[in-house]
């Protein structure tokens, strides 16, 4: 979950994200999709990655959906076979940016969704890059880190 302004937006496994009230627990609006990655609130915006390989953008008052991006959810997406895992958003030199179990780091616009470029780090990612000191961090399962400014 996230906490910003007074209220927390959490998205979980059971098919649910929701924005909560910090003080009272009043459930303010909530949404119909799963995902396990923290939500990235910025400005009136958030944005946050779906189970099902969605980036999703939600107006952070009402709950309403702006835009939804699908990524690559299959390695072979005909045969739905080889699942790609996706992590992130963050929010960093005005793009939003994933990584995924392929080993891409993938840019998205936040106004439209639309792609943009793509980085083989050259390792399987599995936690969400993190923005510091003007510098975006990647981790990959081997442990090398990776700095992009």
């Amino acid at each position: 979950p996230v906490i910003d302004q007074g209220r927390v937006y959490a998205v979980g496994q059971g098919e649910r994200m929701a924005a909560v009230e910090l003080n009272t627990g009043t459930r303010l609006w909530e949404q119909n999709f799963a995902g396990i990655s923290t939500p990235w609130v910025a400005g009136e915006w958030i944005f946050v990655m779906t189970d099902d390989a969605r980036l999703v953008c939600i107006a952070r008052g009402s709950g309403k959906i702006r835009w939804i991006s699908q990524m690559a959810a299959w390695r072979d997406e005909e045969d739905k076979k080889g699942p790609i895992n996706w992590v992130g958003p963050v929010l960093a030199g005005d793009r939003l940016w994933l990584a995924n179990s392929r080993g891409e780091l993938v840019s998205a616009s936040p106004a439209d969704g639309s792609m943009g470029s793509t980085i083989e780090v050259g390792g399987k990612l599995s936690l969400a890059p993190i923005v510091a000191n003007n510098m975006l961090y990647v981790l990959t399962d081997k442990g090398e880190i990776t700095a992009y400014r």
